[in-house]
């Protein structure tokens, strides 16, 4: 029995020997094949997925999904596509964006929607829904401030309102349109 075992451990270094001495041979060191300019640092990217801060209390201040987010490492701006963005106001208010882009540079809650942008949501106690079609809005977590100067349309409740420029503050609920406004009031 224990010549089989003999036998078989030096069939199995023969063969170790024989494969040692067909494979081939590197010629160069490892560190000569590998040097070369540096690969700068790529930043991350994913596909759908969702990126969400929280707040003091634990919960999502603002919840985005995207079906592409990429960053730039130099500048630390994350780039998204095809996005949808949740978030909640002070008042327990429910806000939803959708938009082609966005982009989002770390730790400043700022939040840049572009293409084609529709932000809806209902201001907390109040049970009519508002929607406001642009092609660009900015929202800043940090300050609860939503604005657009790219022109915008507004349906609150039926009534309908186009102009030039639209800031909101989710903290006190107020909604400004700025610049001249000229449109009727559908009934």
């Amino acid at each position: 029995m224990i010549y089989r075992l003999l036998i078989l451990l030096g069939l199995a270094l023969v063969g170790v020997a024989v494969w040692l001495t067909l494979s081939p041979r590197q010629t160069e060191p490892v560190a000569a094949q590998n040097s070369g300019p540096a690969h700068p640092d790529e930043g991350y990217s994913a596909s759908d997925a969702s990126m969400v801060e929280t707040g003091a209390d634990g919960l999502p201040l603002y919840t985005l999904h995207a079906n592409r987010i990429k960053q730039d490492p130099a500048t630390n701006i994350i780039n998204m596509s095809t996005v949808h963005m949740t978030s909640r106001d002070s008042g327990g208010g429910q806000w939803q964006a959708d938009a082609d882009r966005a982009q989002a540079q770390q730790d400043t809650g700022r939040i840049d929607l572009t293409g084609s942008v529709h932000l809806f949501g209902a201001v907390a106690g109040n049970d009519k829904t508002a929607h406001a079609l642009t092609d660009t809005l900015h929202v800043d977590t940090h300050t609860d401030r939503i604005s657009t100067c790219s022109g915008v349309t507004l349906d609150w409740g039926g009534i309908v309102i186009r102009a030039p420029c639209l800031v909101v503050n989710t903290k006190d609920y107020h909604v400004r349109l700025e610049a001249d406004v000229h449109d009727h009031v559908a009934p």
